[in-house]
């Protein structure tokens, strides 16, 4: 008999004011613009947050503006299981595409998005734009 499924590491949840600060400093020069964001955990432990906005830059799009996993959880996965989560809760919201805006002082930021399947579209003011269609 097989092992049962191993159920997701990460869930999301409304990121808390307090919660703010902790992700300020796992990501320098993140301002907090005004975007959802959501607190990243595993069990209990805060390890990420995401940021997001759904219809931008258009109806069914969702924009990524935000996905940090603290420096020490970096490199085991979390950070993609918490996009495809994400992505899980815009599709249900009717988002069909989705869009990464990536400093383009962040390279390893780049190889992430490109990883989770994300192509450059363009770049302006020094974000590069990624987007994913899956099925389109």
């Amino acid at each position: 008999m097989a092992a049962p499924a191993a159920g997701p590491r990460v869930r999301l949840r409304p990121l808390l004011p307090a919660e703010a600060a902790q992700v300020a400093a796992w990501c320098p020069g993140y301002n907090g613009d005004a975007q959802e964001l959501l607190a990243v955990l595993a069990g209990e432990e805060l390890v990420g947050a995401v940021g997001y906005r759904l219809g931008e830059p258009a109806a069914g799009w969702c924009s990524i503006g935000l996905a940090v996993v603290a420096p020490d959880r970096r490199g085991f996965g979390l950070g993609s299981e918490a996009v495809r989560a994400l992505e899980g809760l815009a599709v249900a919201a009717g988002a069909r595409c989705f869009r990464a805006l990536v400093p383009e002082s962040l390279g390893l930021a780049f190889y992430f998005w490109l990883r989770l399947g994300y192509r450059p579209q363009d770049c302006r003011a020094g974000r590069m734009a990624m987007v994913r269609c899956p099925g389109g």
